[in-house]
């Protein structure tokens, strides 16, 4: 073949591969704004546009503004929020999105139960709110809460974290942790019915909650350098943490970019620490160092160049993967985080 006509051909696979690499990129990273399924178990449905008829959701779908989501009694799902917070949505529920920015996330539990774990909440650019029959619930702090819209009641516990308590606009109370409130406006001069949380009270989609965050917590500590270091230039830093999928289990888990977090359960994930080092070297210029060449590299002039290294690890109180995280999909993998975990 003609040198001349191979460099079509080159130019052809080199495009190909940039595309492949975006696509790589968009598949492992999803944009600022919260509603991506993380894990579904069973078949929920959503309704859209005042649909009579509802879709049957699956993992990594994005719901949107305006869409009810309704579980049955074997159904369970988990949602993203911003970077390190879920909502995990129980049997029996229905949930209304009503906003899915990060600055003003706010959701409408009609019924049911439904938990929000968080482990990393910034107030200046963080907002999240869920409207109930009985008010809406403003979360102030990173923490466990758990909510329950019944007929007859509306309970919130807090375990770790601050809530604020809204009733057509005006705030009743402010929630605090170690306790179930009842969301029941009080006599004047009587404060807000509580009782102090019991950890047997715990019932079966608590457990499930926990086996989550232990799950991604795990996942964490298992993602793949090259992802990461991809992460870094391309993946803003204002939330100081980002979403990255895990192929090998499945989901979604959080990356903490400029320290620790931990989960409100006990679980540290690991952390992704972009380094840049600039070093002088005399009078020809600048040294950085080059993780590929193992060594440094130099710039003639003022032109400095720059390296990001992860400083992720498997942290030591990230678990080993569990697989009865969810009995769905997360079954047929235990073969796969097997290896992973062999490794």
């Amino acid at each position: 073949m003609r040198p001349l006509a191979i460099a079509p051909l080159i130019l052809a696979t080199l495009v190909a591969t940039v595309a492949l690499r975006a696509d790589e990129f968009s598949d492992h990273f999803i944009a600022a704004t919260a509603g991506v399924l993380n894990y579904v178990e069973g078949r929920p449905l959503v309704f859209s546009d005042a649909s009579v008829l509802g879709k049957e959701l699956k993992s990594r779908t994005q719901v949107k503004t305006g869409d009810r989501i309704t579980t049955s009694a074997a159904d369970r799902m988990e949602i993203l929020l911003n970077p390190g917070s879920y909502l995990r949505l129980g049997p029996n529920s229905e949930l209304r999105v009503k906003d899915t920015a990060f600055g003003s996330m706010k959701f409408q539990l009609t019924h049911g139960s439904a938990i929000v774990e968080s482990a990393t909440f910034n107030r200046k650019v963080h907002a999240l709110q869920v409207g109930t029959p009985a008010g809406d619930v403003v979360f102030e702090k990173a923490g466990l809460y758990r909510l329950e819209v019944q007929p007859s009641t509306v309970q919130l516990a807090v375990q770790k974290g601050q809530a604020r308590w809204l009733k057509e606009g005006a705030e009743i109370a402010t929630l605090k942790s170690g306790k179930r409130f009842v969301l029941a406006v009080p006599a004047p001069g009587k404060e807000v019915q509580y009782a102090a949380l019991d950890k047997k009270d715990a019932d079966e989609l608590d457990s499930w909650s926990r086996r989550r965050a232990e799950f991604l917590v795990a996942a964490n500590s298992r993602l793949s350098p090259w992802l990461m270091n991809s992460m870094s230039s391309r993946y803003g830093y204002s939330m100081r943490g980002g979403w990255m999928f895990n192929p090998y289990f499945g989901c979604y888990t959080f990356l903490p970019f400029d320290s620790t977090f931990g989960s409100p359960y006990g679980f540290t994930y690991g952390m992704f620490l972009p380094v840049r080092i600039y070093r002088p070297m005399h009078n020809y210029g600048w040294e950085s160092a080059n993780p590929g060449s193992g060594g440094y590299s130099r710039s003639s002039g003022s032109t400095t160049t720059y390296d990001q290294r992860s400083a992720a690890s498997a942290p030591s109180a990230a678990p080993a993967p569990r697989m009865d995280a969810g009995r769905g999909e997360q079954e047929h993998r235990s073969s796969t985080a097997g290896s992973i975990r062999n490794r």
